[in-house]
């Protein structure tokens, strides 16, 4: 499997050292909020707990975890959706942004105001997104046992494991990420959740990843943008 870039991830980080605190925290509100529909129990919502494990690792305080999870009862929070926009990027790399938000319309004619400005073009509705798969994804610290991540993955089934940047990344199957995340408890989990890994990636020259990286700051920094994916390498 080719290994992917998800942009927001490190922004996620950035954003704390940039005292955006506020920001973060909303968006993984909504996030959480969306995820709990239909199930607000993380036990039996591998999903929501993804998620509120993200919420955790930026230190999201757990009365606004709980506050979130609440939220689902409350008649706005059944208004929020989650909307997808595909676009092209320099050198044609595709871009997917995923937001949540009680008004599709706007967010979306927000966004396709932004990206023209840019010089960015949208895409139809699926026209980019069949080069991504909706994959699995643990993050361990690169000094994780590796025997153990190895074993799993032919206990496991695990897809693939890769080294990206200072973590090892393990690959798998959406409906074995929890039972594979549980049978490797004793490493030292960064992240994990479900994520869109493309197919392939396009080589960018640095003029073109720094034109890139502006945009997708400028995307980022949309209160209604949840994840940012490229196939970028």
């Amino acid at each position: 499997m080719s290994g992917h870039s998800k942009w927001s991830q490190i922004k996620h980080k950035k954003a704390i050292s940039d005292q955006k605190k506020g920001q973060v925290f909303s968006k993984l509100a909504r996030e959480i909020t969306v995820a709990a529909k239909g199930n607000p129990d993380p036990k039996t919502n591998y999903q929501l707990k993804s998620i509120i494990d993200k919420a955790r690792s930026v230190n999201m305080p757990q009365e606004n975890i709980e506050r979130a999870i609440k939220r689902v009862s409350e008649k706005n929070a059944t208004q929020l959706s989650e909307v997808q926009l595909e676009a092209i990027g320099p050198a044609g790399v595709a871009i997917i942004i995923r937001a949540i938000t009680d008004s599709p319309n706007r967010t979306l004619n927000d966004l396709r105001i932004l990206l023209s400005k840019v010089g960015v073009r949208t895409a139809g509705e699926g026209s980019l997104s069949w080069m991504f798969k909706k994959t699995g994804v643990i993050r361990c610290t690169k000094d994780s046992n590796r025997e153990a991540v190895e074993l799993a993955a032919i206990e496991e089934g695990v897809l693939d494991i890769r080294e990206e940047g200072a973590s090892l990344v393990i690959y798998t199957a959406p409906e074995e990420l929890e039972k594979t995340r549980e049978h490797l408890a004793s490493l030292t989990t960064l992240e994990a959740g479900i994520e869109l890994v493309p197919s392939s990636q396009i080589s960018l020259t640095s003029s073109e990843a720094e034109q890139l990286d502006h945009i997708l700051e400028l995307i980022d920094a949309h209160d209604d943008v949840q994840e940012i994916y490229t196939n970028a390498s």
